[in-house]
């Protein structure tokens, strides 16, 4: 399957980041590498703009996103570990 770039609002920061995914990885993996590179110490979790929360099982393809989709990292509401 052919990579593409999403585009991820870092909320806290307002900063985009844009990320080369593809459409079987996981909304999981993409938030790893997210955390690894920009060495986030709390945890996040990826969402729509709609601030509908992404599950980190779903796919990219699952979660429709496409070539210049925006989502938003926000810290996780449910907070904990």
């Amino acid at each position: 399957m052919a990579e593409f770039n999403i585009i991820v609002v870092q909320t806290t920061s307002g900063k985009e980041i844009t990320v080369a995914v593809e459409p079987e990885f996981t909304i999981g993996s993409v938030l790893e590498v997210l955390v690894e590179n920009l060495q986030l110490k709390d945890r996040f979790v990826l969402a729509t703009e709609d601030n509908k929360i992404l599950s980190p099982e779903t796919t990219v393809a699952e979660a429709g996103l496409a070539e210049g989709a925006k989502i938003m990292l926000i810290p996780d509401p449910t907070g904990g570990n």
